[in-house]
């Protein structure tokens, strides 16, 4: 449907151009945001957030003309963050109400109720379509999606439910509820990521498997550099090493196994010659 493909090409430029932004200037952010001079772990955090959002401009992007099960990834990659980061703001609200500027608070909460309620019509037009069947042959693919997805929603509820205790032996600085809140809109993002690898095991189309993989692959560099980066800070400790060679891991795996795809598209392609 060309209002499905319209929404998903301004989902996926909104989301580049507002990912590129809090990579590269995430202390301008920070300090518009709580209006206070913010520290190089606010900095950090505010960089693996937009290293998320980016990675998530290239599914919307490339599922632009895809099945209508492909695309409701789009659709729960955006709702399921946006209901989280909701319940964070109506939190903020009744407990610290003066964490965020208020006109900014206001603008996140009618950026999520918005942004659900286009995804949640969307998928009622294309009729909550979320897969065919298992392709039970890919076993090894099979496994790595779902250990993506294990891991995505271990790492993404860990920081959602105790964002200072992951942060307080590699920082030097005290932590405040505003370190606290971009932890948890980390995590939330994180979680909702488990949908793309738990949805791709369903897809019809190898190519929307390679755009899953692909998103994981920027997502994991993204948050990779954003970690080498904060060593450059005096805010943080010498322990950072834990985070660090957890994403090397994490991205390693996805280099290999994209590789992997691509050697056995070339293989079939020369096959099929």
């Amino acid at each position: 449907m060309g209002i499905v493909k319209a929404a998903l090409t301004f989902d996926a430029i909104f989301a580049a151009i507002s990912g590129i932004a809090l990579y590269l200037f995430p202390s301008k952010f920070g300090d518009l945001c709580f209006q206070k001079e913010t520290d190089g772990v606010h900095w950090h955090l505010i960089r693996c957030v937009g290293g998320q959002v980016f990675a998530s401009c290239l599914v919307s992007f490339k599922f632009r003309g895809s099945s209508t099960t492909s695309q409701s990834v789009c659709h729960f990659i955006r709702m399921i963050p946006s209901i989280l980061i909701l319940m964070l703001v109506f939190q903020i609200q009744s407990v610290t109400p003066t964490l965020i500027e208020s006109t900014t608070l206001k603008f996140f909460k009618y950026l999520m109720i918005s942004t659900i309620a286009l995804h949640v019509t969307l998928l009622s037009i294309a009729g909550w379509k979320t897969g065919t069947k298992l392709i039970a042959a890919n076993k090894f693919g099979n496994f790595l999606y779902q250990l993506d997805a294990l891991a995505s929603i271990c790492i993404g509820t860990c920081w959602m439910t105790f964002p200072k205790w992951l942060l307080h032996r590699q920082v030097l600085v005290e932590l405040d509820e505003s370190h606290e809140f971009l932890g948890r809109v980390m995590g939330a993002n994180f979680i909702a990521s488990y949908i793309v690898s738990t949805h791709a095991l369903h897809w019809e189309t190898n190519e929307d498997r390679y755009a899953a993989v692909d998103g994981r692959v920027i997502c994991c560099l993204s948050i990779l550099g954003a970690q080498i980066w904060s060593q450059t800070y005096k805010h943080w400790s010498g322990n950072h090493w834990v985070g660090i060679s957890l994403f090397s891991t994490w991205t390693v795996i996805s280099l290999i196994y994209r590789s992997c795809l691509t050697f056995a598209k070339n293989h079939v392609q020369k096959k099929s010659e």
